[in-house]
């Protein structure tokens, strides 16, 4: 009885929210992902830090091929070597691992940091672009799709194409190939 009583509650208190709805509400979302991968200005920010993710990947690879080349010729020579020079020599190589970890940890901060730097302001100004949208539109909501915000959306409310276009015209011209 009690469940019956309190579903039929819920079943009015629904019926009564959608009612008092506002009609003629206007929700748009953005993918701003797709439109940060998708402006020009995004492009050449992406590969921009593509180089330097392969330059230091590559001084990565280097380094460690280096160590385990090391690691190998000490456990080759490791029976060979008195008790003390084998202690020194895998001390050294433990050293040399720590710091290859630790540069390992500086260099994804490092790249972390670029890819904050280089995309900032193409977010601000399409977060701007958004805004200017929004008030153009009357819209009364836009949300970013992909932050989990949004569970059904309408394709006609994707104005993500909208904005790169908009940030493409507005920027015309104004983006260089960095070398």
């Amino acid at each position: 009885m009690k469940m019956a009583l309190s579903t039929l509650f819920f079943s009015v208190c629904l019926t009564g929210f959608a009612q008092s709805a506002p009609t003629g509400v206007q929700i748009g979302y953005v993918d701003l992902q797709k439109a940060l991968q998708t402006v020009e200005a995004g492009k050449v920010a992406k590969e921009s830090l593509e180089k330097e993710v392969q330059a230091k990947k590559a001084e990565l690879e280097k380094l460690q091929k280096t160590l385990q080349s090391e690691a190998e010729q000490f456990e080759k020579k490791a029976a060979i070597l008195n008790e003390s020079a084998r202690a020194s020599k895998q001390a050294e190589i433990q050293k040399k691992i720590a710091d290859y970890q630790r540069n390992y940890a500086e260099s994804q901060m490092e790249l972390q940091k670029k890819e904050r730097e280089l995309t900032k302001p193409i977010i601000d100004e399409l977060r701007s672009i958004i805004e200017g949208l929004g008030k153009e539109k009357s819209y009364q909501l836009i949300v970013e799709k992909n932050e989990g915000a949004v569970l059904y959306a309408e394709t006609g409310s994707d104005l993500t194409q909208v904005v790169i276009d908009r940030f493409n015209a507005k920027n015309k011209g104004k983006v260089t190939k960095k070398k």
